[in-house]
């Protein structure tokens, strides 16, 4: 596993090597893991949350049918091929 060296001020130094001590952990690492891990989630979270959001506030609501599904889904198959080719472009700049 590639490894990260972080450089903490003393106090913070000390204070995750109490945590250490006190949780029974076997090394730092294992003390900052869960804490990023949850940070992650946060933040996928979020972004999820402000897509749900965005879907809230982008009209009203569709109902979909038998008679509209293809049409649906073919709109939405274009949409997402439009926002790839765009990502593409952009990455090739």
């Amino acid at each position: 596993m590639p490894t990260l060296q972080v450089t903490l001020p003393e106090p913070l130094r000390q204070f995750v090597q109490s945590q250490v001590v006190e949780l029974g952990l076997d090394h730092s690492d294992q003390y900052f893991e869960p804490l990023l891990e949850e940070e992650r989630r946060k933040k996928i979270d979020e972004y999820y949350m402000e897509k749900v959001r965005e879907g809230l506030e982008s009209g009203p609501p569709i109902r979909i049918t038998e008679e509209n599904r293809q049409e649906f889904w073919n709109g939405i198959r274009q949409k997402a091929k439009q926002l790839r080719d765009a990502r593409a472009t952009e990455v090739a700049k």
